[in-house]
């Protein structure tokens, strides 16, 4: 699949760093300044794998690298993996501009700034355009299946974590090229509703619930049920791995129904999105104590979509 992306950038870099470990980033246009969070592990190979993390509505850059273990997963399969920051509302809360009903008067472009973030990585580090990859909690989850949307030329895969769409998103997705989704969701999540909110109740604006944007993907990659299976486990929630695809398609899309999950990340490494914000309840446990990682599950899923 021929997959490219454009190197000449319109933001100014303010600071970079090219060498292994943890660096911030500051790209600035106008008046708008950005930041993100980079590990670039040793010893990369000549074309290493991208992954984008995007954090929760409140959250942080630093606070969805520390919980979700993704560098340590870097250092094992060869990628690397920047956490952009949002930018803060009205409410001082940092947010990605997926279309909330009050961040309507809103003017930040986040598809162009990760646009951007990629490009940037990729003139500097030894990436592999074909090996790009997005995932996200919460809104960053949303995010994540907004680039699906206006980004699959950019994009081989992404996997929001307790994510959905809005009913906006959704009537103006057309993917540019092929994708392939994977979804962890809980079905007890009190934040995202696993059923949606098309009445808008809560105030974010009219959303999907869960199945409905699995469908949809489903139908845009010409995929079906392909099969359902479910795993149980001796101390969490079982989970059921409904899966679609196609003898003629390359793509997949996959849904991890958390039965009984609230809104968390299963799996991680010691707080799930914001420990001031403690809603729904652990559903995986953390870390060591969890038998599901979300985490190691998004990478053997982007793993499988990898160029030899």
């Amino acid at each position: 699949m021929n997959r490219c992306v454009a190197l000449a950038l319109c933001w100014l870099l303010v600071s970079h760093s090219v060498a292994a470990g943890i660096h911030e980033i500051t790209l600035k246009r106008d008046n708008a300044v950005r930041t993100a969070l980079v590990y670039a592990p040793e010893n990369l190979p000549d074309a290493a794998a991208l992954v984008i993390v995007m954090h929760g509505y409140g959250s942080s850059a630093e606070r969805i690298m520390a919980y979700t273990g993704f560098n340590e997963l870097a250092r094992q399969h060869g990628y690397i993996v920047a956490y952009p920051q949002g930018t803060l509302d009205k409410q001082e809360n940092a947010f990605f501009q997926v279309g909330y009903e009050f961040h309507a008067e809103s003017q930040v472009n986040d598809v162009a700034f990760i646009r951007d973030l990629v490009a940037h990585l990729v003139a500097r580090y030894p990436i592999d355009v074909r090996q790009v990859f997005a995932s996200g909690m919460s809104n960053g989850g949303d995010m994540s299946y907004l680039l699906g949307c206006k980004a699959a030329d950019m994009f081989r895969a992404v996997a929001p974590v307790a994510g959905t769409m809005m009913v906006s998103t959704d009537q103006n997705c057309r993917p540019s090229q092929a994708l392939s989704v994977l979804a962890i969701s809980g079905t007890a999540d009190n934040i995202t509703l696993y059923s949606g909110d098309l009445a808008n109740v809560d105030g974010w604006g009219a959303y999907l619930g869960v199945e409905e944007v699995i469908d949809g993907w489903a139908a845009r990659e010409g995929l079906e049920r392909a099969r359902h299976e479910r795993k149980r486990y001796r101390y969490n929630d079982p989970i059921d791995i409904v899966t679609y695809a196609s003898a003629n398609s390359a793509q997949q899309v996959v849904l991890y129904r958390v039965q009984g999950g609230g809104h968390d990340w299963p799996g991680a490494r010691f707080s799930w999105w914001d420990l001031r914000r403690v809603v729904g309840r652990i559903t995986m446990g953390f870390g060591k104590h969890s038998e599901f990682d979300a985490t190691a599950e998004i990478v053997e899923f982007f793993n499988g979509f990898r160029q030899p």
